[in-house]
């Protein structure tokens, strides 16, 4: 005999013991002789409600819903699992279920693309919510509509698509008129959000389908970013905004904004700097620390602690020398420079304010933000002016390899977050024997000739046209070392196309005048950092003391070296001028960290360019300088004010 077999034997014996022992019961009852008559019991109370929890009801209604194909049954078995604090796994799986079996006709409805969406989200899948949820459109249940609204901005934020949160998150905000402890954290994201998009985002606030709503907060914040942190700068630009908003909801959030704007904080006292020094990045590391050391001593003294760390760019160093500095009591931190040391420091997850100056391949952690120079940020950077310049369609070309398509991707992504697109892009070799004609049919010239011939055999003529280049873009952006472009924009003169706008990133200019290099540049316009321009660099006499340094030492040595003593002598901050200026910048804004993180619409203005705080990436934006070659040399160009500044 199987054990089942033993098993279902055992269980029909027991089976029968329990029918066979009432029979018995009843049998001995009947013989029995009678009992005397038993005074009357007291009357029993009630039987006390069986209570049902609510985890309880919940499997009951599942249960229910899985056995019927009620629709009615599922949004009842979902809604419960949904009311649950904390739902655990197999009951969300359950009703997952059950929602992908309601009708098809019925998930368009507002209720059930919002059950479905809490359903993703409670399961950390905030595409798929997104997905289910893509717009909130008005409900005749306000309590409904409410909800969506929220789930929709919070999932808006946490897929950082800023942009769309941030006008969710307007929308939402007058539902939180009699709520002010959340209505106050909605306007404090709306405000973190302004300072997180793009310009190009922002901008689309002012457009003639904007709202009131969104007109007035993008208003107020471009006004206060003009404001600064001067108190009667401050004032009288709420004072204007109020009186063209008097009714808007941000009125509520101004006192907030004027403690945090004006309010100072005590000064770093141990600044840590964490750069490789030695090795194969030295002179970048140098070039950074000479701007650090300069700005450093002169705000704070040449007294002021600054304790200087080698990491040689090692991430290994890097780690162990920034847990050094905490445990040393350093209370800011500048560095590390390279993206490996950058991500071991980051995964630390905790420390004092610091200031990392590459970008991390990694979510970055609370006390941490990143202040770097990066191609792409120049791509960004020159996407934001050609929608600035009214370009609705671009021209890319980028040398091919990694670097082209980083700022490729850069342009593009910052370029279409708005109504613009890029019409077309090339990769090219500079060197190509044949880039010319390469150019030629990117610019569409040979089609251009094609259709003249075309003409001409029609006519039976012999036609000389003048070829036009493509009608389908406003402006080209071009990337690429001095010394490519040097050979590739001749090719796009050549061709005519010297008639469209061209913009280009830092690396067209070499950091210092060259007219007779760079005439063929000539119309090319490049975002820079101001301390390499004297009519615009903010620092001049910063930059001067790191010059004098270079003269004594040129003076020392130059008996001995003679024409060589120029070259050997040069500092590592003459040679990486931006680099240079990059630690001047780190070094003032490290002193005013919680300022900015406080109140994100500031701007810092630097040697490398104006500083705006990203609150939701934790990363600073740079607003380079912008400047043009003429006949060779490069010339400021005067930056257009942002959409709602008139200033």
């Amino acid at each position: 005999m199987t054990l089942t077999q033993t098993t279902a034997t055992a269980r029909g014996a027991t089976a029968r013991r329990l029918l066979t022992l009432p029979f018995l019961a009843a049998m001995l009852a009947a013989c029995a002789v009678p009992p005397p008559p038993a005074p009357p019991a007291p009357a029993a109370p009630p039987p006390d409600e069986i209570e049902v929890t609510p985890l309880e009801k919940t499997r009951a209604l599942l249960i229910t819903a899985e056995a019927t194909p009620s629709a009615a049954a599922s949004r009842q078995a979902i809604d419960a699992v949904l009311a649950l604090d904390a739902p655990d796994g197999g009951l969300l799986l359950r009703a997952e279920r059950l929602w992908t079996r309601l009708p098809e006709e019925g998930r368009r409805d507002l209720a059930d693309r919002y059950r479905g969406a809490r359903l993703a989200w409670l399961q950390n899948d905030s595409e798929a919510a997104l997905d289910r949820l893509p717009q909130v459109d008005d409900d005749r249940d306000p309590a409904l509509y409410f909800g969506a609204l929220v789930l929709r901005a919070e999932l808006l934020t946490e897929t950082s698509a800023w942009h769309e949160a941030l006008r969710s998150r307007i929308a939402l905000d007058p539902g939180l008129l009699e709520d002010p402890a959340r209505q106050h954290e909605n306007q404090q994201f709306i405000w973190e959000l302004l300072a997180t998009v793009d310009a190009i985002q922002r901008q689309q606030l002012f457009a003639p389908d904007a709202s009131d709503a969104e007109r007035g907060w993008a208003e107020l914040f471009v006004a206060l970013r003009a404001a600064g942190a001067d108190p009667q700068a401050f004032d009288r630009a709420v004072e204007e905004w109020t009186a063209g908003h008097p009714d808007h909801n941000a009125r509520i959030y101004l006192p907030d904004l004027r403690d945090a704007t004006l309010r100072s904080d005590a000064p770093p006292r141990r600044v840590a700097v964490l750069l490789p020094l030695s090795g194969s990045l030295a002179d970048l590391g140098n070039a950074v620390l000479d701007g650090i050391s300069a700005r450093h001593a002169r705000d704070h003294g040449p007294g002021a602690p600054l304790r200087v760390l080698d990491t040689e760019g090692e991430p290994d160093l890097a780690e162990a020398h920034y847990r050094n500095a905490i445990a040393e009591g350093a209370d800011r931190i500048i560095g590390p420079l390279t993206r490996d040391e950058v991500d071991r420091v980051a995964a630390i997850g905790s420390g004092p304010p610091t200031l990392l100056l590459n970008q991390p391949t990694q979510p970055l952690p609370e006390s941490f933000s990143v202040l770097s120079l990066a191609p792409e940020a120049d791509a960004r950077a020159a996407a934001a002016k050609a929608s600035t310049a009214g370009w609705r369609n671009a021209l890319v070309l980028v040398p091919e390899g990694t670097f082209g398509e980083r700022v490729a991707d850069a342009f593009r992504e910052a370029f279409e977050s708005g109504d613009s697109r890029v019409a077309a892009e090339y990769r090219f070799q500079a060197r190509s024997p044949d880039l010319n004609a390469q150019i030629g049919a990117v610019l569409a010239v040979d089609e251009s000739e094609a259709r003249i011939g075309r003409l001409g055999r029609q006519l039976g003529l012999r036609l000389q046209g003048d070829p036009q280049i493509r009608a389908d873009v406003d402006g080209i952006f071009i990337a690429g070392p001095a010394r490519d472009l040097r050979m590739v924009v001749p090719h796009l003169h050549y061709h005519r196309a010297h008639r469209l706008p061209m913009l280009a990133t830092a690396h067209a200019y070499e950091g210092r005048p060259q007219p007779a290099l760079d005439e063929d540049l000539s119309g090319l316009r490049f975002p820079d950092a101001p301390w390499l321009f004297p009519e615009r660099n903010p620092e001049p006499e910063l930059r001067q003391q790191l010059e004098a340094k270079i003269d004594d030492v040129v003076v020392e040595v130059t008996v001995d070296l003679e024409l060589e003593a120029d070259v050997e002598t040069e500092t590592a901050a003459a040679r990486l001028p931006r680099f240079a200026a990059l630690g001047v910048d780190a070094a003032g804004l490290v002193t005013e960290l919680e300022r900015y993180r406080r109140a994100p619409q500031l701007q810092a203005r630097g040697a490398a360019g104006n500083w705006a705080w990203q609150p939701l990436i934790r990363s600073w934006v740079r607003e380079p300088g912008w400047f043009e070659f003429r006949n060779g040399r490069p010339v400021a160009v005067r930056a257009a004010p942002e959409p709602g500044n008139d200033g």
